[in-house]
């Protein structure tokens, strides 16, 4: 009776997972870039770059401050500050305007340094955004692996038990030994087992995967053969990981153009209205307004833009040898999975007739096992040799779309 229950549950276990719900690849891309708050972070960070550049357009108008100040200095039998300085007091109360007028040069840079920035987290956005697509690729193989190897059991198990009654009236018949079924026994709960383990890690590697997309769903779904698009080779200095580069050169560029912005000559205008004495008994009469100009030019610093430059030479040094040492990687990185790509086509073709030629052995053994004419150790021998095969078989495929995955991924 426990005999029976148990295989009633391990049916029910491969009808349940034959009627389970799937799930494709692209929907858990979707909801994990969906659910990224990094992403989302640098979305928001666009958006407050393009505010820099509206507080950048704001300080370039004219500047409009209200100033007021009331001083007084007593002075006590000719002790205080000297009333030819401080007129005994001061009363202030006007509206101040000023703007750079030789501001285009001086602002350009500035301008330049956020287009380049919003440049440099557009491109990291892209480049977390591509990562996070791999690393739910990566978990959706793993996870698929699990499957496969649960599913190859369930078929094993399924042809082992569709022999098991034929064996049992052989035995009662005597064709067969007692010793020959308990053997065929032990092969049919090894199975059973591996299925519930394979069931289990599968679970654990589905939950990992729902994780990293940040979906909250325990429930068993069945996830699809994966589908990963190959991408055509592009030329690699306009891929994601190249670009990075050229950005870092357009930044240490801009930081030479603020270096000499500092040494460009200022020129700003000013104006200003309203009340300044120091009598306030004849403030009514000092209502007034001035105007004039600001003129500042740098003469000498101890030569700090010279050592400015070197500075911003020796980071543009550092930029070039990290992107020639990436460069070499790139190459060798490429030149691997290209050559794993034809050793793993060429090692499929040979196991697949291994798989082939080990059903046909399966099928023929099956007969003669049916007609007493065939040893039960010798065709458990053979189903799992098959098991093996398969097993290898799909590790192999299965590292193939790895290698589709990360070519696909360099080659972005």
């Amino acid at each position: 009776m426990i005999r029976f229950f148990r295989t009633l549950l391990v049916l029910n276990l491969i009808c349940y997972s034959m009627v389970a719900q799937t799930y494709e690849l692209d929907s858990y891309i979707q909801q994990g870039l969906h659910n990224s708050p990094l992403l989302k972070d640098y979305q928001n960070q666009l958006q407050s770059g393009s505010i820099d550049s509206a507080i950048l357009n704001a300080e370039r108008k004219p500047q409009l401050n209200g100033i007021g100040q009331i001083l007084v200095a007593p002075t006590y039998n000719s002790w205080g500050y000297d009333q030819a300085v401080t007129n005994t007091g001061n009363y202030l109360g006007v509206a101040s305007v000023n703007q750079n007028i030789l501001n285009k040069k001086i602002y350009a840079p500035q301008y330049e340094a956020i287009r380049i920035e919003r440049q440099a987290i557009g491109n990291t956005s892209n480049i977390s955004e591509h990562n996070l697509k791999k690393n739910i690729i990566d978990q959706y193989l793993t996870a698929y692996s699990s499957l496969m190897q649960m599913q190859l059991t369930q078929t094993t198990y399924k042809l082992l038990k569709n022999e098991e009654l034929i064996l049992q009236k052989f035995v009662q018949q005597g064709i067969y030994k007692q010793t020959d079924y308990l053997s065929f026994e032990i092969a049919l709960q090894s199975q059973e087992i591996q299925i519930k383990q394979f069931e289990l890690q599968y679970k654990i590697d589905l939950r990992q995967l729902n994780i990293i997309c940040g979906i909250n769903d325990t429930a068993y779904h069945t996830i699809t053969t994966p589908a990963i698009e190959i991408q055509t080779p592009k030329d690699k200095t306009n891929s994601l990981f190249f670009k990075q580069f050229k950005i870092d050169s357009l930044r240490i560029s801009n930081k030479k153009s603020l270096v000499d912005i500092k040494y460009h000559p200022k020129l700003n205008w000013f104006a200003d209205a309203g009340l300044l004495g120091s009598n306030p008994a004849l403030l009514y009469k000092n209502f007034g307004t001035s105007f004039g100009l600001n003129f500042f030019v740098p003469i000498y610093d101890g030569k700090q833009k010279n050592l400015q430059y070197q500075k911003i030479a020796i980071t543009e040094s550092t930029r070039t040898n990290y992107e020639s040492f990436f460069k070499n990687q790139f190459n060798q990185h490429i030149e691997q999975i290209n050559m794993q790509f034809k050793e793993i086509e060429q090692l499929s073709a040979q196991m697949q007739k291994q798989v082939t030629d080990s059903e046909t052995l399966i099928e023929a053994s099956k007969q003669l096992l049916n007609k007493g004419g065939f040893s039960v150790t010798d065709f458990i021998i053979a189903i799992k040799s098959n098991i093996d095969i398969k097993n290898q078989l799909t590790q192999l495929q299965l590292r193939k779309l790895q290698l589709e995955s990360e070519y696909s991924y360099w080659n972005w």
